[in-house]
């Protein structure tokens, strides 16, 4: 495996990314039975690994998915993985599907997951982007009272794939799906955030992905002394408000600058955004350990 290529696990074994296979009755694969984790590394080490990867236990327990590896020894193989990828700085993603069980959507049988750690090469986003913002979209409904919720990261994405198609028509960089009265839940691959009246409103968690960059956002804008409401946002108040980013463990902070035909603010990153991303990335070059940095 050459320095640019990557390094996957699957199942105990550490292959080349173009070597990586899963069964094909594998019930993630027929189903998208299963939940993954995506992060990246700042000098080579995981930003927030624990946390990810604390998140995606409770979403095994959620959905009665059993026999995955315990916490400290996933975290050891995305180590290892990253270790063998040997790239200056990686995208990883962490996936575990029910396996291969019964035929048919009875999971009885499904006794031993199929994990796989990917360690690629990191893609960040334009750097224009940070610079002069983003366009968004508000998209259509999206059900929160549905099995399994969107708080779970699960691989059934069918929906949003549809909906990232629908971007480059609306000549848009991200989508915010709402609810059925009228409120933004969360962004197709983010969160949501927005300044209105000086404080920092995001849609509470039970109606989007607990995100690991959200929570971190939330923790710097607290000890920052910003005014913070998790609470319902109706699109009306988004468009109206003076900024507004998404976040992501990939994309960091990302500022919006126009929703449909509504200009944010002074149509350009706002003064809290700009705030926030600078003390988010002032705390992915902090003291580094295996875990993130502390």
């Amino acid at each position: 495996m050459g320095p640019t290529e990557g390094c996957v696990y699957v199942n105990g074994a550490f292959v080349a990314p173009a070597q990586a296979t899963v069964p094909a009755f594998d019930h993630g694969y027929l189903y998208g039975d299963g939940l993954f984790e995506t992060l990246r590394t700042y000098g080579g080490v995981p930003f927030r690994l624990e946390e990810h990867l604390a998140r995606l236990e409770e979403g095994l327990s959620a959905l009665a998915i059993r026999g995955a590896p315990a916490r400290p020894v996933l975290h050891e193989r995305v180590l290892e993985t990253l270790a063998r990828a040997r790239l200056p700085e990686a995208y990883l993603r962490i996936t575990v599907t029910r396996g291969v069980g019964t035929r048919g959507l009875d999971p009885a049988g499904c006794d031993t997951p199929t994990v796989l750690i990917a360690a690629l090469p990191l893609r960040t986003y334009p750097e224009a982007w940070y610079v002069e913002g983003v366009s968004a979209t508000v998209l259509w409904a999206r059900p929160t009272q549905v099995h399994p919720p969107p708080t779970l990261k699960t691989t059934s994405y069918q929906h949003t794939v549809v909906a990232r198609m629908e971007l480059p028509r609306r000549e848009a960089q991200e989508g915010f799906f709402v609810d059925g009265a009228g409120h933004v839940t969360e962004g197709t691959v983010s969160n949501v955030f927005a300044v209105v009246d000086g404080a920092l409103v995001t849609p509470p968690r039970t109606v989007c992905l607990p995100g690991i960059t959200r929570a971190e956002v939330l923790a710097i804008a607290r000890a920052s002394g910003l005014p913070v409401a998790e609470e319902p946002l109706p699109v009306g108040k988004l468009s109206a408000a003076e900024e507004v980013f998404v976040t992501s463990s990939l994309a960091e902070l990302l500022p919006v600058v126009r929703i449909d035909q509504a200009t944010i603010g002074a149509g350009r990153p706002g003064p809290v955004y700009q705030r926030l991303h600078g003390l988010y990335r002032q705390r992915t070059v902090g003291p580094l350990s295996p875990g993130g940095p502390g």
